[in-house]
């Protein structure tokens, strides 16, 4: 059954609303905006700039059994979605190909509850012994995590105790 954007599906002729048309307004005369002579250039700075928002850690994530055992990897603030694809923030890319490309699952840290959640995005993941479908499970630490081949265990660093944002 297809999805409309407009609402429900009505029957019978449709009537465009009226709109006025824009306006250009264009200017009499051209701007010319002065340029700063060599003598007043602004000196430019030769070290890189600072990431304005720097990702801090804030739980792990270690490959115990399976392609890429003994690798760590670091879990930040918001959504950590998991996956082989580039793009995914969380790459277990260790020739595991029973993990979905982009979204196998994702790892979410909210920093207002200061809790974890994994959320099962495609099937086959596990948590201690028991299946993870299509539902979110609060994550505490110490729990391991099957997704296709391989296990990965959860270390928390943040939590109720600590969180990087305390004093801020």
């Amino acid at each position: 059954m297809p999805l409309y954007r407009g609402g429900f599906f009505r029957k019978g002729p449709s009537e465009a609303p009226t709109v006025e048309p824009t306006r250009r307004v264009a200017r009499s005369e051209s701007v010319v905006k002065p340029r700063p002579t060599g003598d007043r250039a602004m000196p430019v700075s030769a070290t890189p700039a600072r990431d304005p928002a720097p990702t801090q850690v804030v739980g792990w994530l270690a490959v115990v059994e399976g392609p890429g055992r003994g690798e760590v990897l670091a879990l930040g603030y918001g959504v950590n979605d998991i996956g082989r694809g580039a793009d995914a923030r969380i790459r277990l890319d260790f020739g595991d190909v029973t993990i979905d490309l982009h979204n196998q699952a994702a790892i979410i840290y909210t920093a207002r509850s200061r809790r974890f959640y994994l959320q099962s995005i495609a099937p086959g993941n596990w948590v201690d012994s028991c299946p993870v479908v299509g539902k979110s499970v609060e994550l505490t630490g110490g729990e391991t995590l099957r997704m296709g081949q391989t296990r990965l265990r959860f270390v928390p660093l943040c939590g109720l105790g600590f969180d990087w944002r305390e004093g801020a």
